[in-house]
C-alpha cells in the first residue's frame, strides 16, 4: 500500500505547542542570551524528521528542511524527532537548528551500532504507547524492555494490543497478561480493522498531546496511525505467517499532527531494546520483585544465589514468579555491566590524554 504526505501543520499548536513549551522556550532564550547564536531573532520550531544531516522542521508558516547543525547546537547533541529547536541561518548554509531546547521527556536507549553510548530515539512525548501485535503470542521480556524506556522517559507508559480482530478468545488472556507487567500501566486492546479501542488512544491525545508508538516491526504501529489520521499515511508491510514478523515499512521517526488535535509520532520497528541508565525505571516496571528486594540481606544483592535473599525466598514460597524475577536479573546486570564499560573507557581516554608540562620552581 502506497502512503500519502501526513497533513501539514497550520501553526505551532497543531505540533504540540503550548504555555509550558512557551515557558521552555522563553527560559532557554533567556539563559542563551548573549552566545554565538542570535537566539533572540531565531525562529522556533519542531523537528518532525530527521535525516543525514538535515530535519524537516514545523514552524509557525511551513514546513521547512534545514541542516542538523548538532555539533554547535550543544556540543554533540544531536536532534531528534519531536525536539522543540531555534532555527537560525548561516551565510554558507542556509537555515540551521542553532540550539536545541531542553526535552521534558525524552526516550533513551543504548546506541545500538556504539559500544557505551546513548541515542535518543523521540523527545517531549507525553504518552508512550508500547505495541504489540495478537497475532503471536505475548512477549514477556519484549514487552517489559519497551516498558523500561518508556518508564525512563518521563512519559506515560502504556500498552496496546492490536489485531485484535484476528483472534477471539485468548484476547483477554494477553490483555491480563500484559497487564502483570507493568505497575499500573493501562493495556488498551484495538483494532485498525474494526475500530475497537481507537477511542481509548484518541483520548490519551487530548489537549494536543504527543503520542508516540514503538514496538517491533509488524506490530501494527503503521495501521493504527493510518486508522487515527483517517487516511494511508504510512505504507503497511506484510508479515510473514512463519514467525509473525513484519518488514520495516517506517523506516524514519515521523512527527504527524492529526486534524483532530493531537500530534503522533511513528517509529521503525526497534530490534535493539538496549537499555541505558535506567534503574529506576526497572525498579518501577518490576515494583512486584523491588518490593522485596528491599527486604534482602545485602544491597547489592543480584538474586541468584546470595544468602538472605528475600526475592529467591518468594520464589521459594509461589510468590514471585521465577521467570520474571530472572527477566529483572538480567536487566539490573546490564546496567551493572553498562557502568563497568563506560568506567573504563573513561579510564582509557584519561591514560591517553598527555600530561601537563612539568612546572620550573
Amino acid at each position: 500500500m502506497s502512503s500519502s504526505p501526513p497533513p501539514q501543520a497550520r501553526s505551532l499548536i497543531d505540533v504540540g505547542w503550548n504555555d509550558d513549551v512557551a515557558q521552555r522556550v522563553q527560559d532557554h532564550r533567556a539563559a542563551n542570551d548573549g552566545s554565538d547564536h542570535n537566539v533572540a531573532l531565531a525562529v522556533v520550531g519542531r523537528v518532525g524528521r530527521v535525516d543525514r544531516g538535515e530535519c524537516d522542521v514545523f514552524t509557525e508558516d511551513d514546513l521547512v528542511r534545514v541542516a542538523s547543525d548538532s555539533v554547535r547546537a550543544q556540543a554533540d547533541l544531536a536532534p531528534a524527532t519531536g525536539d522543540w529547536v531555534l532555527i537560525t541561518t548561516d551565510p554558507d548554509i542556509g537555515p540551521v537548528i542553532g540550539q536545541i531546547v531542553p526535552r521534558r521527556t525524552a526516550i533513551v536507549r543504548r546506541d545500538p551500532s556504539e559500544h557505551v553510548i546513548e541515542q535518543t530515539i523521540v523527545a517531549n512525548v507525553d504518552v508512550v504507547a508500547v505495541v504489540h501485535g495478537l497475532d503471536q503470542d505475548v512477549n514477556p521480556a519484549r514487552i517489559e524492555r519497551f516498558l523500561v524506556l518508556a518508564q525512563d522517559s518521563g512519559a506515560q507508559p502504556v500498552v496496546v494490543l492490536t489485531k485484535s480482530d484476528l483472534v477471539s478468545a485468548s484476547v483477554a488472556e494477553a490483555a491480563r497478561e500484559a497487564a502483570d507487567l507493568g505497575d499500573d500501566v493501562a493495556v488498551l486492546v484495538t483494532s485498525a480493522e474494526t475500530g475497537q479501542g481507537l477511542e481509548d488512544l484518541r483520548a490519551l491525545l487530548a489537549g494536543n498531546q504527543t503520542l508516540v508508538l514503538i514496538g517491533p516491526s509488524g506490530a501494527g504501529k503503521s495501521r493504527l496511525v493510518n486508522a487515527l489520521a483517517g487516511q494511508d499515511l504510512q505504507a503497511i508491510g506484510a508479515v510473514r505467517e512463519s514467525d509473525a514478523k513484519g518488514r520495516h515499512t517506517t523506516t524514519t521517526r515521523e512527527l504527524i499532527p492529526l486534524a483532530g488535535g493531537g500530534v503522533l509520532i511513528d517509529t521503525p520497528g526497534i530490534r535493539a531494546v538496549g537499555i541505558w541508565n535506567a534503574d529506576v525505571a526497572i525498579d518501577r516496571v518490576f515494583a512486584d520483585v523491588s518490593e522485596v528486594a528491599e527486604q534482602c540481606k545485602f544491597r547489592d544483592c543480584t538474586h541468584r544465589m546470595e544468602p538472605g535473599c528475600a526475592v529467591r525466598a518468594a520464589v521459594d514460597a509461589g510468590t514471585l514468579d521465577p521467570n520474571r524475577v530472572d527477566r529483572y536479573a538480567t536487566l539490573w546486570s546490564e546496567i551493572a555491566d553498562q557502568a563497568e564499560e563506560a568506567e573504563e573507557r573513561r579510564r582509557k581516554r584519561s591514560r591517553g590524554k598527555p600530561r601537563p608540562p612539568r612546572r620550573e620552581r
